[in-house]
Protein backbone atom coordinates (compact mmCIF):
# COMPACT_ATOMS: atom_id res chain seq x y z
CA UNK A 1 0.00 0.00 0.00
CA UNK A 2 2.81 2.37 0.91
CA UNK A 3 4.60 1.50 -2.34
CA UNK A 4 1.47 2.32 -4.35
CA UNK A 5 1.06 5.62 -2.49
CA UNK A 6 4.71 6.51 -3.05
CA UNK A 7 4.35 5.66 -6.76
CA UNK A 8 1.22 7.81 -7.00
CA UNK A 9 2.91 10.75 -5.27
CA UNK A 10 5.95 10.37 -7.53
CA UNK A 11 3.76 10.42 -10.63
CA UNK A 12 1.92 13.51 -9.42
CA UNK A 13 5.16 15.29 -8.57
CA UNK A 14 6.73 14.41 -11.93
CA UNK A 15 3.57 15.49 -13.75
CA UNK A 16 3.54 18.83 -11.96
CA UNK A 17 7.24 19.24 -12.65
CA UNK A 18 6.86 18.57 -16.39
CA UNK A 19 3.79 20.79 -16.54
CA UNK A 20 5.76 23.57 -14.84
CA UNK A 21 8.63 23.10 -17.32
CA UNK A 22 6.14 23.14 -20.22
CA UNK A 23 4.52 26.36 -18.97
CA UNK A 24 7.91 28.00 -18.53
CA UNK A 25 8.92 26.93 -22.04
CA UNK A 26 5.70 28.26 -23.59
CA UNK A 27 6.02 31.55 -21.69
CA UNK A 28 9.66 31.81 -22.78
CA UNK A 29 8.68 31.28 -26.43
CA UNK A 30 5.96 33.91 -26.11
CA UNK A 31 8.36 36.37 -24.51
CA UNK A 32 10.82 35.76 -27.33
CA UNK A 33 8.10 36.44 -29.89
CA UNK A 34 7.00 39.62 -28.15
CA UNK A 35 10.62 40.76 -27.82
CA UNK A 36 11.25 40.06 -31.50
CA UNK A 37 8.09 41.91 -32.53
CA UNK A 38 8.94 44.87 -30.28
CA UNK A 39 12.42 45.04 -31.76
CA UNK A 40 10.96 44.87 -35.26
CA UNK A 41 8.49 47.67 -34.55
CA UNK A 42 11.16 49.93 -33.07
CA UNK A 43 13.43 49.18 -36.03
CA UNK A 44 10.61 49.96 -38.45
CA UNK A 45 9.70 53.20 -36.69
CA UNK A 46 13.34 54.28 -36.92
CA UNK A 47 13.38 53.42 -40.63
CA UNK A 48 10.26 55.53 -41.19
CA UNK A 49 11.85 58.48 -39.43
CA UNK A 50 15.08 58.06 -41.42
CA UNK A 51 13.12 58.07 -44.68
CA UNK A 52 11.26 61.19 -43.58
CA UNK A 53 14.53 62.95 -42.75
CA UNK A 54 15.98 61.87 -46.08
CA UNK A 55 12.93 63.12 -47.99
CA UNK A 56 12.88 66.53 -46.30
CA UNK A 57 16.64 66.90 -46.83
CA UNK A 58 16.27 66.33 -50.59
CA UNK A 59 13.23 68.61 -50.74
CA UNK A 60 15.13 71.40 -48.97
CA UNK A 61 18.24 71.04 -51.12
CA UNK A 62 16.29 71.33 -54.38
CA UNK A 63 14.11 74.21 -53.14
CA UNK A 64 17.24 76.24 -52.37
CA UNK A 65 19.31 75.21 -55.39
CA UNK A 66 20.40 78.26 -57.43
CA UNK A 67 20.23 76.48 -60.79
CA UNK A 68 16.73 75.21 -60.09
CA UNK A 69 15.52 78.59 -58.81
CA UNK A 70 16.79 80.35 -61.93
CA UNK A 71 15.02 77.98 -64.33
CA UNK A 72 11.84 77.97 -62.25
CA UNK A 73 11.88 81.76 -61.94
CA UNK A 74 12.16 82.06 -65.72
CA UNK A 75 9.18 79.70 -66.11
CA UNK A 76 11.24 77.31 -68.24
CA UNK A 77 9.44 74.03 -67.57
CA UNK A 78 11.68 71.87 -69.76
CA UNK A 79 14.86 73.19 -68.19
CA UNK A 80 13.35 72.88 -64.72
CA UNK A 81 12.28 69.31 -65.51
CA UNK A 82 15.80 68.37 -66.65
CA UNK A 83 17.41 69.98 -63.60
CA UNK A 84 15.05 68.23 -61.18
CA UNK A 85 15.72 64.82 -62.71
CA UNK A 86 19.47 65.42 -62.67
CA UNK A 87 19.27 66.44 -59.01
CA UNK A 88 17.31 63.27 -58.23
CA UNK A 89 20.00 61.16 -59.89
CA UNK A 90 22.82 63.01 -58.11
CA UNK A 91 21.18 62.85 -54.67
CA UNK A 92 19.68 59.36 -54.73
CA UNK A 93 22.94 57.86 -53.46
CA UNK A 94 22.27 59.36 -50.00
CA UNK A 95 19.74 56.69 -49.11
CA UNK A 96 19.12 54.48 -52.10
CA UNK A 97 15.34 54.86 -52.03
CA UNK A 98 13.48 55.62 -55.23
CA UNK A 99 12.30 59.21 -55.13
CA UNK A 100 9.95 61.27 -57.25
CA UNK A 101 9.59 65.03 -57.25
CA UNK A 102 6.60 67.23 -57.90
CA UNK A 103 6.91 71.00 -58.27
CA UNK A 104 3.88 73.16 -57.42
CA UNK A 105 3.21 76.77 -58.29
CA UNK A 106 2.26 79.38 -55.69
CA UNK A 107 -1.43 78.51 -56.12
CA UNK A 108 -0.83 74.86 -55.15
CA UNK A 109 -1.29 73.61 -58.70
CA UNK A 110 1.00 71.06 -60.34
CA UNK A 111 3.83 72.80 -62.20
CA UNK A 112 5.65 69.62 -63.21
CA UNK A 113 6.26 66.03 -62.19
CA UNK A 114 9.65 64.35 -62.49
CA UNK A 115 8.03 61.21 -63.89
CA UNK A 116 5.64 62.86 -66.37
CA UNK A 117 6.52 66.14 -68.07
CA UNK A 118 3.12 66.46 -69.76
CA UNK A 119 1.13 66.80 -66.54
CA UNK A 120 0.58 70.36 -65.31
CA UNK A 121 -1.98 72.80 -63.88
CA UNK A 122 -3.78 70.23 -61.70
CA UNK A 123 -5.36 71.87 -58.61
CA UNK A 124 -4.24 70.04 -55.47
CA UNK A 125 -5.36 72.17 -52.54
CA UNK A 126 -8.74 70.42 -52.15
CA UNK A 127 -7.19 67.13 -50.95
CA UNK A 128 -3.51 67.74 -50.16
CA UNK A 129 -3.35 68.94 -46.56
CA UNK A 130 0.46 69.06 -46.43
CA UNK A 131 0.64 71.30 -49.45
CA UNK A 132 -2.00 73.65 -48.03
CA UNK A 133 -0.11 73.83 -44.73
CA UNK A 134 3.16 74.74 -46.47
CA UNK A 135 1.37 77.45 -48.44
CA UNK A 136 -0.05 78.94 -45.24
CA UNK A 137 2.98 78.68 -42.98
CA UNK A 138 5.92 78.81 -45.44
CA UNK A 139 7.39 76.01 -43.33
CA UNK A 140 8.62 72.57 -44.36
CA UNK A 141 6.35 69.59 -43.76
CA UNK A 142 6.99 65.84 -43.92
CA UNK A 143 4.37 63.17 -43.36
CA UNK A 144 2.83 59.91 -44.50
CA UNK A 145 0.10 61.53 -46.54
CA UNK A 146 -2.84 60.39 -48.60
CA UNK A 147 -2.85 61.63 -52.18
CA UNK A 148 -3.67 59.54 -55.21
CA UNK A 149 -1.35 57.10 -53.45
CA UNK A 150 -0.20 56.73 -49.84
CA UNK A 151 3.48 57.48 -49.35
CA UNK A 152 6.00 59.68 -47.57
CA UNK A 153 5.74 63.27 -48.77
CA UNK A 154 8.20 66.01 -47.83
CA UNK A 155 7.30 69.52 -48.99
CA UNK A 156 9.51 72.61 -48.84
CA UNK A 157 8.45 76.12 -49.86
CA UNK A 158 10.15 77.91 -52.73
CA UNK A 159 10.86 81.34 -51.26
CA UNK A 160 12.25 84.45 -52.91
CA UNK A 161 12.60 87.50 -50.66
CA UNK A 162 10.39 85.61 -48.18
CA UNK A 163 7.57 85.47 -50.72
CA UNK A 164 6.07 82.09 -51.56
CA UNK A 165 6.72 81.25 -55.22
CA UNK A 166 5.74 77.60 -55.08
CA UNK A 167 6.89 74.41 -53.41
CA UNK A 168 8.96 71.26 -53.93
CA UNK A 169 7.57 67.87 -52.96
CA UNK A 170 9.73 64.77 -52.61
CA UNK A 171 7.78 61.50 -52.69
CA UNK A 172 9.08 58.16 -51.40
CA UNK A 173 7.14 54.89 -51.54
CA UNK A 174 7.45 51.99 -49.12
CA UNK A 175 9.42 49.57 -51.30
CA UNK A 176 12.79 50.57 -49.83
CA UNK A 177 11.54 50.07 -46.27
CA UNK A 178 9.87 46.82 -47.24
CA UNK A 179 13.09 45.38 -48.66
CA UNK A 180 15.11 46.40 -45.58
CA UNK A 181 12.59 44.69 -43.31
CA UNK A 182 12.40 41.60 -45.51
CA UNK A 183 16.15 41.21 -45.07
CA UNK A 184 15.51 41.09 -41.30
CA UNK A 185 12.79 38.45 -41.64
CA UNK A 186 9.74 40.72 -41.43
CA UNK A 187 6.92 41.07 -43.92
CA UNK A 188 5.58 44.64 -43.89
CA UNK A 189 1.98 45.42 -44.78
CA UNK A 190 0.82 49.04 -45.06
CA UNK A 191 -2.92 49.32 -44.43
CA UNK A 192 -4.95 52.41 -45.30
CA UNK A 193 -8.46 52.96 -44.00
CA UNK A 194 -10.61 52.33 -47.07
CA UNK A 195 -12.64 55.49 -46.45
CA UNK A 196 -9.72 57.35 -48.07
CA UNK A 197 -10.15 55.54 -51.39
CA UNK A 198 -12.11 58.49 -52.75
CA UNK A 199 -8.78 60.36 -52.59
CA UNK A 200 -6.32 57.48 -53.10
CA UNK A 201 -7.78 56.56 -56.48
CA UNK A 202 -4.66 54.70 -57.64
CA UNK A 203 -5.28 52.16 -54.86
CA UNK A 204 -8.88 51.33 -55.78
CA UNK A 205 -7.92 47.96 -57.30
CA UNK A 206 -5.70 46.92 -54.37
CA UNK A 207 -6.77 44.09 -52.02
CA UNK A 208 -9.28 44.96 -49.28
CA UNK A 209 -8.54 43.52 -45.83
CA UNK A 210 -11.51 42.69 -43.57
CA UNK A 211 -13.70 45.19 -45.44
CA UNK A 212 -11.93 47.96 -43.52
CA UNK A 213 -8.44 48.51 -44.95
CA UNK A 214 -6.85 48.61 -48.37
CA UNK A 215 -3.42 46.99 -48.72
CA UNK A 216 -1.17 49.75 -50.03
CA UNK A 217 2.08 47.96 -50.85
CA UNK A 218 2.65 44.91 -53.03
CA UNK A 219 3.28 41.90 -50.79
CA UNK A 220 4.59 38.63 -52.24
CA UNK A 221 3.96 36.76 -48.99
CA UNK A 222 0.46 35.45 -49.70
CA UNK A 223 0.48 33.49 -46.44
CA UNK A 224 0.92 36.67 -44.42
CA UNK A 225 -2.10 38.22 -46.15
CA UNK A 226 -4.12 35.04 -45.61
CA UNK A 227 -3.20 34.96 -41.90
CA UNK A 228 -4.11 38.63 -41.53
CA UNK A 229 -7.53 37.96 -43.03
CA UNK A 230 -8.20 35.57 -40.15
CA UNK A 231 -7.41 38.11 -37.44
CA UNK A 232 -9.72 40.52 -35.66
CA UNK A 233 -8.48 43.97 -36.64
CA UNK A 234 -11.19 45.80 -34.71
CA UNK A 235 -9.10 45.66 -31.50
CA UNK A 236 -6.12 47.57 -32.87
CA UNK A 237 -4.95 50.50 -30.78
CA UNK A 238 -2.01 52.75 -31.56
CA UNK A 239 0.75 50.17 -31.03
CA UNK A 240 0.97 46.51 -30.13
CA UNK A 241 0.69 42.95 -31.32
CA UNK A 242 -1.82 40.22 -32.10
CA UNK A 243 -1.56 36.59 -33.10
CA UNK A 244 -3.36 33.57 -34.46
CA UNK A 245 -2.08 30.00 -34.48
CA UNK A 246 -0.09 30.56 -37.68
CA UNK A 247 1.44 34.01 -37.41
CA UNK A 248 2.28 36.85 -35.07
CA UNK A 249 1.81 40.48 -36.00
CA UNK A 250 3.08 43.78 -34.61
CA UNK A 251 1.68 47.14 -35.60
CA UNK A 252 1.71 50.89 -35.07
CA UNK A 253 -0.64 53.57 -36.31
CA UNK A 254 -0.06 55.99 -39.16
CA UNK A 255 -1.49 59.46 -38.54
CA UNK A 256 -1.94 62.48 -40.77
CA UNK A 257 -0.94 66.06 -40.04
CA UNK A 258 -4.13 66.57 -38.00
CA UNK A 259 -3.12 63.57 -35.84
CA UNK A 260 -6.00 61.53 -37.30
CA UNK A 261 -5.46 57.81 -37.76
CA UNK A 262 -5.34 56.93 -41.46
CA UNK A 263 -4.02 53.38 -41.25
CA UNK A 264 -1.38 51.04 -39.89
CA UNK A 265 2.04 49.63 -40.51
CA UNK A 266 1.84 45.90 -39.76
CA UNK A 267 4.76 43.45 -39.43
CA UNK A 268 4.16 39.73 -39.89
CA UNK A 269 6.18 36.89 -38.32
CA UNK A 270 5.45 33.21 -38.77
CA UNK A 271 4.62 31.65 -35.39
CA UNK A 272 6.68 28.78 -34.03
CA UNK A 273 3.95 27.55 -31.71
CA UNK A 274 0.19 27.27 -31.84
CA UNK A 275 -0.48 28.66 -28.37
CA UNK A 276 -2.13 32.09 -28.71
CA UNK A 277 -0.91 35.14 -26.83
CA UNK A 278 -3.12 36.17 -23.93
CA UNK A 279 -2.92 39.84 -24.85
CA UNK A 280 -3.97 40.97 -28.28
CA UNK A 281 -2.66 44.49 -28.05
CA UNK A 282 -0.73 46.82 -25.78
CA UNK A 283 -0.24 50.54 -25.52
CA UNK A 284 3.31 51.21 -24.43
CA UNK A 285 6.90 51.29 -25.71
CA UNK A 286 6.07 53.77 -28.50
CA UNK A 287 4.23 56.81 -27.22
CA UNK A 288 2.96 58.14 -30.55
CA UNK A 289 2.12 56.94 -34.01
CA UNK A 290 4.06 57.87 -37.12
CA UNK A 291 2.66 61.25 -38.05
CA UNK A 292 3.42 64.46 -39.87
CA UNK A 293 6.07 66.87 -38.69
CA UNK A 294 6.20 70.61 -39.30
CA UNK A 295 9.81 71.76 -39.45
CA UNK A 296 10.43 75.34 -38.43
Amino acid sequence: MLNKLALFVSIVVLSLFYYYVYVLNVDYEKENFIREIDNGLLFTKNLFEEEQRYAITISTLISQDAEFLKAYGEDDRKKTFDIVNRKIKDLSYLDGAKIEVQVHDKNANTYLRSWDFEVKDIPLSSFREGLVLVSKTKKRVVSVEVGKRLNIKAISPILQENELRGSIEVIIGFEHLQNKLLAQGYTMLILLDKKYLDIATELKDNPIIKDKFVLVNEVDDEQAISYLLNCDLSVLGSYGYFQNKNASFGYFGLNNLHNERIGYCVLALKSQNSSPLKKHYLEHKIEQDIQGVIIR
